[in-house]
């Protein structure tokens, strides 16, 4: 009986070391099957949580080429088309950096994780770095992205008047944390499953048999919209399928007290121009400590907004200059039409394409020079 008991126990053992088994490999092929769709075929994961992307070392692997981050806000994700980047500018490679709700702080947090999280050498060669007064200003105060880096990984971020200073946690610490973040990992999963699909169905369509058939039978608009409804989760833009919002809408969150877009408004430009410029210079001074070189775009706003200002906005622009000293700088705040924008900041498509394709003209002397 008793050995019938062992028997039954070594068993129900080995089932479950075999499920384990499974499970783990099932999960290090779905990482390395992300890792390459990151890579190879430039997966954009956690499309609407974009603070995770800075997590994930794949991001940062060393390149043959080299890399120019576009950093700043969600302006820059909307805005900066970073596949007219890439095709453009070919001789490098292309990061899109931009933080959802980021600032100033945000940027420089993320260039700190980088250097401590994968090493020097994982830090950009040049940053194109995109301004509004909301991240000149830091506003909102109350942001996600160090709390993020906080609980999903293995650094702890401490920031006061003196600047910011990524910490490692200890080694248990470190664990719990990434024990946390492979609950956040199916999102990542599912965005290399898609655009591995939509690679398949390309190339399915390329092949002269099937291009054939789906001629025959007019199916090549279905199969390009399947393939694009594929390809949309895997892209930065949140807001390409989006609608331009009625002028109302829009100018109700400026004047809403429950909305923090009133602090940008109203923000006091002139009494907050030192601590705003401070914050600037650090960066400043981190890219110039790294030998990174920059250009600075100042970006686009739509008419309502730029008539709700109750500061004075050359004492922004000022404040920026005074800072970054002969670092090329473009305005581009009159240049997108109202028609062009999704809200106050963000543009749809029609615009942000338009757009990149000016800045590309500017910024490809500077990076060849």
């Amino acid at each position: 009986m008793s050995t019938q008991a062992s028997r039954k126990l070594l068993l129900s053992a080995g089932a479950i070391i075999s499920l384990v088994g499974v499970g783990v490999f099932t999960f290090v092929m779905l990482v390395w099957i992300s890792i390459r769709a990151e890579r190879d075929l430039g997966a954009f994961p956690f499309k609407e949580e974009d603070w995770y992307r800075f997590l994930l070392p794949s991001q940062f692997a060393l390149q043959d080429k080299p890399v120019v981050m576009l950093a700043g806000p969600s302006q820059v994700r909307e805005n900066l088309r970073i596949e007219r980047f890439r095709d453009a500018l070919p001789d490098f490679h292309i990061y899109q950096g931009g933080i959802s709700l980021g600032t100033i702080e945000d940027t420089e947090i993320a260039l700190k994780l980088i250097e401590a999280a994968y090493g020097k050498e994982a830090l950009p060669d040049f940053v194109v770095l995109g301004m509004s007064v909301r991240y000149f200003a830091n506003i909102p105060s109350d942001r996600p992205f160090s709390t993020v880096i906080n609980t999903y990984s293995g650094w702890t971020v401490k920031t006061d008047a003196g600047g910011v200073e990524i910490q490692p946690k200890s080694r248990i610490d470190t664990l719990a944390a990434r024990l946390k973040f492979v609950g956040k990992l199916p999102v990542r999963f599912n965005a290399s499953a898609r655009i591995w699909g939509a690679t398949a169905a390309r190339a399915l369509a390329g092949w002269p048999p099937t291009a054939t058939l789906l001629n025959a039978a007019g199916l090549e608009e279905f199969w390009a919209r399947r393939i694009l409804r594929l390809e949309y989760p895997t892209t930065p833009y949140k807001f390409s399928k989006h609608t331009n919002r009625p002028v109302e809408q829009v100018a109700s969150r400026l004047t809403n007290n429950d909305s923090w877009f009133v602090q940008v408004v109203q923000w006091d430009a002139k009494g907050d121009r030192i601590a705003a410029s401070m914050r600037l210079r650090r960066l400043m001074a981190f890219l110039e400590e790294n030998d990174i070189s920059a250009a600075v775009i100042n970006m686009p706003e739509r008419a309502i907004l730029r008539e709700s200002f109750t500061f004075d906005y050359e004492e922004y622009l000022g404040a920026i200059r005074d800072v970054i000293g002969k670092a090329p700088f473009i305005d581009m705040r009159t240049f997108a039409r109202d028609e062009e924008f999704h809200d106050a900041e963000h543009t749809l498509p029609m615009g942000s394409r338009r757009m990149t394709d000016h800045i590309v003209t500017w910024l490809k002397p500077i990076l060849y020079e």
